[in-house]
């Protein structure tokens, strides 16, 4: 590409060198950066870019932007000196791949808890219909049915602009993205257009990073605040009516606002929910007919998820019956409310819930068809957001029999702290603390008996833990599995 014209709506500071003719492509990693590149230098929290500037120009780049100067120019390297190199990447990024997501439809979905739900099954459910869709999330990123891991909820700018240029080129027409708050305020998404802001709720999680629940709660605002600024653009807001925060939203934006909810009134709205072992039936009330509904999904957080599916599915005009037939036959993510086959009478059960709110719904959910004991193993990482740990711990030792406190992802902060963080919340003694999560996990199936549900809790679809600096392959079915071979069931064995 012409570096001038790659450059022309960067505002710069100074430029040393004169640019190339043209670049080949841009990287803000210097072990990624090719021959006749931009390399653009980002101060991350652990690592700064500018420190592989000679790394960079060792591989071929030609273009360095930069906050800081090096101390030593090279006559043959062209230095761009901006006062923001996070603002700049996604101005060049965006520059370079065309502005792909002015040629897409895209929704984004963004809340504490139910974002891989919710844009799973709008993906699945496009596709159905013979939409041409693209995802991107914290499982994956899925290009047409072609899937790769995702490393991020939301992705770095230059690597959410190279994937959106790259469903653009494989035909995509419709994109459902996860959108972090982290994504939001680290600009991440700079430049891409929403069709759809979907908000699914708001309680506390990452305030390691945003610190209050106002800075939390403004930091999703942003997906909302940014639609509609073009008017001659019919874009809609879709929000959760039963959360207090969407006032704030429907606030902060002016385009169109869908509601959906259960408790207060809005455009769609469900009522006369009926719980299952592996279903929900409810009643859904719209501007314009009722419907009975039954899918299998499981638990009352989940109605909330389907209600704003149906509402991103209706505004993209999709008919409404096709809706309802297609979301009876639709099945969670992996590690969403997932039931394990175990082969035995143990109900094993495998879910993402992390934070207070989204292990009471998963536990509250449970009650409503568990027949004998809930036993609950409950894990966090480790050196970040200690606040939440004793919330945690109250939350599931109310709703379980029995509860084993673990790690997720302990990092190098040691076992004992984050398990004892979460047990100083406990509210009854029938708990232990296990550090570490396999153990923690036989231990569960080991005391669990006929009809009791044991629910792992903290990681879902994820197969590593991360321990020091190191991720270590950790998948927690197939550990649960394991563990119902070792332990087959013949008796429940005590607690005591």
């Amino acid at each position: 590409m012409n570096t001038k014209v790659l450059f022309s709506n960067v505002q710069t500071q100074k430029i040393y060198g004169e640019f190339p003719i043209s670049i080949s492509n841009i990287f803000s990693d210097s072990r990624l950066v090719t021959v006749d590149a931009v390399f653009v230098c980002i101060k991350g929290y652990t690592v700064d870019g500018h420190r592989y500037i000679p790394s960079a120009i060792e591989r071929g780049a030609k273009v360095i932007v930069v906050q800081e100067l090096p101390d030593v120019l090279h006559e043959d390297i062209c230095y761009v000196q901006v006062r923001d190199t996070e603002r700049a990447i996604g101005q060049l990024a965006n520059a370079f791949f065309e502005y792909p997501s002015t040629k897409l439809r895209i929704v984004g979905v963004t809340g504490t808890n139910g974002k891989t739900t919710v844009t799973s099954v709008i993906n699945n459910v496009m596709r159905k219909e013979g939409y041409k869709t693209g995802l991107s999330g914290t499982i994956e990123i899925d290009i047409d049915g072609e899937k790769f891991k995702s490393k991020n909820t939301t992705s770095d700018v230059l690597t959410t602009q190279r994937m959106l240029k790259d469903m653009v080129d494989a035909g995509v027409t419709d994109v459902v993205m996860e959108v972090s708050s982290h994504g939001l305020l680290l600009g991440r998404l700079a430049g891409v257009e929403f069709q759809n802001g979907v908000f699914t709720n708001l309680t506390q999680d990452h305030l390691d990073f945003h610190g209050t629940m106002e800075h939390y709660k403004n930091a999703k605002g942003l997906l909302f605040a940014q639609l509609g600024q073009d008017l001659r653009k019919d874009k809609a807001a879709i929000l959760n009516m039963d959360d207090e925060a969407s006032n704030d939203y429907i606030s902060m934006t002016s385009a169109r606002i869908i509601s959906y909810g259960i408790k207060n009134d809005a455009d769609f709205r469900a009522t006369n929910l009926q719980f299952f072992e592996n279903k929900t039936a409810f009643t859904l009330h719209t501007n314009f007919g009722v419907y009975e509904l039954e899918v299998p999904f499981v638990g009352e957080f989940n109605v909330y998820n389907i209600l704003s599916v149906i509402c991103v599915l209706w505004d993209k005009g999709m008919p409404f019956e096709r809706i309802l037939q297609h979301l009876s036959e639709t099945t969670p993510p992996s590690g969403r409310m997932e039931t394990l086959q175990t082969g035995d009478k143990r109900n094993v059960i495998i879910d993402y819930a992390h934070t207070e709110d989204a292990i009471g719904k998963v536990l509250d959910s449970i009650r409503m068809f568990s027949k004998n004991r809930v036993i609950s193993i409950i894990g966090t990482g480790g050196n970040r957001d200690k606040d939440k740990r004793p919330k945690m711990g109250r939350v599931a030792t109310e709703k379980s029999d029995y509860v084993i406190f673990t790690t997720d992802n302990p990092l190098d902060e040691p076992f004992d702290e984050i398990v004892q963080g979460l047990a100083s919340g406990a509210v009854h003694e029938n708990f232990e603390c296990i550090g570490d999560r396999e153990q923690a996990i036989f231990r569960a199936i080991q005391l669990a008996g006929e009809e009791d549900v044991i629910l792992i809790a903290g990681k879902g679809h994820e197969d590593y833990q991360l321990i020091g600096t190191e991720s270590v392959p950790f998948n927690d079915g197939e550990v649960a599995i394991r563990a119902v071979k070792a332990y087959p069931l013949t008796e429940s064995i005590p607690t005591t």
